[in-house]
C-alpha cells in the first residue's frame, strides 16, 4: 500500500537539515584552521634551531677574532655610509625604514590577513602572512638578547629602545612581507604576477637593509643576518603549512619539485586505473 507525505511531514527534515548546515562547528574559521599539535611541534624545534644558529654566528662576530676581517669590513663601510650621508639621503632612508616599524607592519599584516580571510574565507592565507611575522619577531628577540652586539659606532640617525645590533629585526620584518610571493605562487601561474611579487618583495627588503645600515643603526652582517632569518621563517613556515587546498602549484616532499594540483590529480588518477 502507498503511503503518501504531506508537506508537514518533511517538514521537521528540512529543519534538520538547515540546522546542521549552520552550525557553529561546521563554520569556515572552526574548520580551516591549518596548524594542530603536530605543526606547533615542528615550529617549535624550528625556532629552537634557528635561534641557536643565529646565536652562535652573532657571538662570532661580536666576541671571537676568528671574523676580524668581516668585523673590521662591517666597521669600515658604516664609517663610509655616515661620511656620505645627505639630506635627501637621509629622508630617503626615514621613509623607507619605517615600512618595517613595528606598528607599521603589525597594521599592514592585519589588513592583508583580514582581506584574504574575507576573499577566500579560511585561514592558511591569512595565517602564512602573520606566522613568519612572528617565528621571526620570537627569533630576533632571543638572539638580540643573548648576543648583545654593540652598533656601530657612528651617528645615529635614530633612537631605538633595544640597543643591540644583531641581527636586524627591522630587515627580518621587511623580508617577511615576502610571504606574499608564497601566496601568489598558490593562486598563479601568471609568469609576470609571480616576477611582480618578487620583485617588490625583493625592493622592500633590500631597501630597508641599505636604510638601517645607512642610519647608523647596523652593520652589513646585521642586515645580511637580517635577510637571512626573514627568509627563513618564510620557508619554514611555508613548509610547516603547506599549501591550501586547490592551490596552483604543490611542493613534493620527496623531491622537492614543483608540480600542478591538476598534473598530481593526473598521476593519482594513472596510479588507481593501473
Amino acid at each position: 500500500m502507498t503511503q503518501h507525505h504531506t508537506s508537514a511531514d518533511a517538514e521537521p527534515d528540512i529543519r534538520k537539515e538547515t540546522a546542521t548546515d549552520t552550525s557553529p562547528d561546521e563554520s569556515w574559521w572552526a574548520t580551516t584552521w591549518p596548524i594542530r599539535k603536530p605543526e606547533w611541534i615542528r615550529l617549535a624545534i624550528a625556532l629552537v634551531s634557528v635561534v641557536v644558529v643565529s646565536v652562535v654566528i652573532g657571538e662570532v662576530l661580536t666576541n671571537w677574532s676568528v671574523l676580524d676581517g668581516i668585523v673590521q669590513a662591517d666597521q669600515d663601510v658604516a664609517r663610509d655610509l655616515a661620511d656620505g650621508r645627505t639630506d635627501l639621503q637621509n629622508d630617503l632612508a626615514h621613509w623607507t625604514a619605517t615600512i618595517s616599524d613595528t606598528p607599521v607592519k603589525i597594521v599592514l599584516s592585519i589588513l592583508i590577513a583580514g582581506a584574504f580571510l574575507w576573499r577566500w574565507r579560511r585561514w592558511h592565507e591569512a595565517v602564512m602572512i602573520g606566522l613568519p611575522l612572528i617565528f621571526e619577531a620570537l627569533a630576533f628577540i632571543i638572539t638580540t638578547y643573548i648576543v648583545q652586539r654593540p652598533r656601530p659606532d657612528v651617528e645615529r640617525l635614530l633612537e631605538s629602545p633595544v640597543d643591540t645590533s644583531f641581527p636586524s629585526g627591522h630587515v627580518a620584518a621587511a623580508t617577511v612581507y615576502g610571504a606574499l610571493v608564497v601566496i601568489a605562487f598558490w593562486h598563479t601561474r601568471s609568469v609576470w604576477a609571480r616576477t611582480a611579487a618578487i620583485s617588490v618583495s625583493a625592493v622592500v627588503a633590500l631597501g630597508v637593509a641599505w636604510a638601517r645600515a645607512y642610519q647608523g643603526m647596523h652593520f652589513v652582517s646585521d642586515v645580511l643576518a637580517g635577510i637571512v632569518l626573514g627568509l627563513v621563517s618564510i620557508v619554514v613556515c611555508a613548509r610547516i603549512l603547506g599549501p591550501p587546498p586547490g592551490a596552483s602549484t604543490r611542493q613534493s616532499v620527496a623531491t622537492g619539485t614543483i608540480r600542478s594540483t591538476n598534473e598530481s590529480r593526473t598521476d593519482l588518477d594513472a596510479e588507481v586505473t593501473s
